[in-house]
């Protein structure tokens, strides 16, 4: 939208003035954000506490599943309880996006993993849980899947499921957006399992290590991340969901929650605007770029693909990735999606094609459903906000 061009001389000398001294000068002048947390509201936080405190098998369930990853965490899930020994998942047809994700293949990934975790939920309890895909038919391949059933939960009688061993890391498992220890190495046997959970579910995945394999990657991924934030469409519909400050996120606990002092402190005063499309050659463009070099950290990159890309592989590819973190997590590593050059908006298709290239992916099909960094966060971050259970569920 170009808005950096339209600012007053004296918006732009104050920038400069903020770029000088590093924002300190803001920080005084906003006495009541200094020393402020950069904590999260408990009430946004309080769905990761004690889930299992839901004594009704199917909240138990859900009480777990929504706390799976997904895209820019709008958390798209509704679930209808209104037939006994079932439950009914719908894709919420107000929390897709349909500028980076036009065809709603990485929902249906974030449906994935939110399935997986009900089941192994469901699996601690000692209940089975059966997934029917689509069972009232898959959307089509290039339209959002607004309103669709994806699955259909079957519960079993008890006793019909052994208990799985990753339930507990269900809590645990948080995506770490801070820099990585980039000199440590990954274990050969979280690697292994790796391998041996994406075959369970008919996909393939690898891992690039080292500066020859990485670097290439790199390029690509900054690219794509710069290609988002300078598409005026694709930036504006991430600034629509950006929660600045703790009371914006505890009011709406989902999307980009952003609640740095120095964030909230440049918001306060009108130094940050979300709604202002960066532009390249700026000072804007800069500030967003700077935030993409912790990505670039990472003891390796892992990849996960398949020989198709129907409705349901991009479901399962949900259900094999947050498997692969649950596993990470467990060994003590952290994962860390990078998904813009995945994205199918237009604009992408260069860095999208530059991927599948660089990783072999080459056979007519094959599409790579998830790219993450891996390895060992340098700094503890907490978890992502979450809504209420009562907040997705219909009765």
């Amino acid at each position: 939208m170009g808005g950096a061009t339209h600012r007053s001389n004296g918006l732009n000398s104050r920038r400069s003035f903020i770029r000088l001294v590093g924002g300190g000068a803001v920080l005084a002048a906003t006495g009541s954000l200094t020393g402020c947390s950069a904590e999260l509201p408990e009430v946004a936080l309080q769905p990761w506490r004690n889930p299992d405190r839901e004594s009704d098998i199917r909240r138990f369930m859900l009480a777990h599943a929504l706390l799976a990853p997904n895209p820019h965490n709008l958390q798209p899930w509704m679930a209808d309880l209104r037939e006994a020994g079932r439950i009914h998942l719908n894709c919420d047809g107000e929390r897709l996006l349909p500028e980076t994700d036009p065809f709603g293949r990485q929902i249906l990934i974030g449906c994935g993993a939110f399935l997986e975790l009900a089941v192994i939920a469901a699996a601690q309890r000692g209940v089975s849980a059966k997934v029917e895909l689509f069972p009232n038919g898959a959307p089509a391949d290039r339209e959002l899947p607004k309103g669709s059933r994806v699955a259909t939960l079957v519960l079993g009688e008890p006793g019909s499921a052994p208990a799985d061993p990753l339930f507990a890391q269900i809590v645990r498992r948080h995506t770490r957006k801070s820099a990585y220890a980039s000199d440590r190495v990954l274990p050969e046997t979280l690697l292994r399992s790796w391998d041996e959970t994406a075959i369970r579910f008919g996909l393939r995945s690898g891992v690039a290590t080292g500066a020859a394999a990485m670097d290439p990657i790199r390029r690509i991924t900054r690219e794509a991340y710069e290609i988002e934030a300078t598409t005026a469409r694709t930036w504006l519909e991430s600034a629509r969901v950006m929660r600045i400050g703790p009371g914006a996120i505890a009011a709406n606990p989902d999307g980009i929650s952003l609640n740095s002092p120095m964030v909230r402190a440049l918001h306060t005063v009108g130094l940050f605007d979300p709604m202002e499309v960066p532009v390249k050659g700026t000072s804007s463009l800069q500030r967003v770029m700077d935030r993409w070099v912790p990505f670039e950290t990472a003891s390796g990159v892992r990849w996960l693909a398949s020989p198709d890309n129907t409705r349901g592989t991009q479901v399962a590819s949900g259900r094999a990735y947050v498997r692969a973190h649950l596993l990470a997590t467990a060994a003590g590593v952290d994962m860390h999606p990078l998904s813009q050059a995945l994205q199918e908006f237009p604009e992408m298709r260069g860095p999208r094609e530059a991927l599948h290239q660089t990783l072999g992916l080459t056979t007519a099909g094959q599409t790579l459903q998830m790219l993450s960094r891996v390895g060992f966060a340098t700094e503890a971050r907490g978890p992502s906000p979450r809504r209420s259970l009562d907040a997705l569920i219909r009765t």
